[in-house]
């Protein structure tokens, strides 16, 4: 049983006893007839909800503000897991564009301005409203810039050799 079950049979049994006392009436341990006998029947589990596993269409710039500029980047994401990738002068928060790119699949993003930063999110279930993963979220930033006046290409898994570094980043 979860947790939230568990708290929330605990609060009905709780409401059940206080409520009985407070008519002034006892509870008794035991009946000592049949008619004063208190029958209860099980009552049936709701069932809980089962878990979505939406996702974004892959190459759909989800979120965009100021692609004005010349920079072209390519993403190639060699994992079955699915990312949004964020393009930024400064704030996650503030991206010029965020990029949803499926697994297994490419994207490009065309028109990005001044030098930036790339982060990622991923995760399971794609909330087209919030712009977030809303199970088994993480949260990472290339660790060096990039500049509009090169075209650049990112692949989304770890490679022997490679040349860009990521971190960890609190959730934006």
């Amino acid at each position: 049983m979860s947790s939230r079950q568990w708290y929330a049979v605990s609060a009905i049994a709780a409401a059940l006893l206080v409520g009985g006392c407070e008519s002034g009436q006892s509870v008794d341990a035991a009946p000592t007839s049949n008619a004063s006998k208190a029958t209860t029947t099980p009552r049936a589990s709701t069932p809980a909800a089962p878990l979505l596993n939406r996702r974004g269409e892959n190459g759909a710039v989800v979120q965009q503000d100021g692609l004005v500029g010349a920079g072209k980047l390519d993403i190639v994401n060699g994992n079955s897991d699915d990312f949004a990738v964020v393009v930024t002068n400064g704030d996650p928060k503030k991206p010029q564009a965020t990029i949803y790119v499926q697994g297994n699949s490419n994207a490009t993003l065309n028109g990005i301005d001044g030098t930036y930063y790339v982060y990622l999110k991923t995760g399971k279930d794609w909330d087209e409203a919030t712009l977030a993963f809303t199970r088994e979220r993480e949260f990472q930033k290339f660790d060096d810039p990039f500049d509009a006046d090169s075209d650049w290409e990112i692949t989304l898994q770890p490679s022997i050799g490679g040349n860009a570094s990521t971190s960890d980043v609190p959730s934006f």
